[in-house]
């Protein structure tokens, strides 16, 4: 018998999440983040494909996505 040469646990992993907020109509969600920096905040909404980049301003990330404008701390 070979051995495994990594865990099967290693293709499993978390991914950092964050909430992002539709400014308008005040709806939350959850997100998971697959960039982050000073300047900007690249998420993914929880079990969708759609993809939302933010951009920092002083301490919150602004983004827009369909004519609707979000709000996230990152956090």
């Amino acid at each position: 018998m070979g051995r495994r040469f990594e865990s099967c646990r290693a293709h499993h992993f978390t991914m950092n999440k964050t909430t992002i907020k539709n400014i308008e109509t005040g709806i939350s969600k959850r997100c998971d983040i697959l960039k982050k920096n000073d300047n900007f905040l690249e998420v993914v909404l929880e079990d969708t494909t759609i993809k939302i980049t933010l951009k920092r301003n002083k301490d919150i990330y602004i983004g827009r996505f369909k004519d609707m404008d979000f709000i996230s701390t990152g956090n």
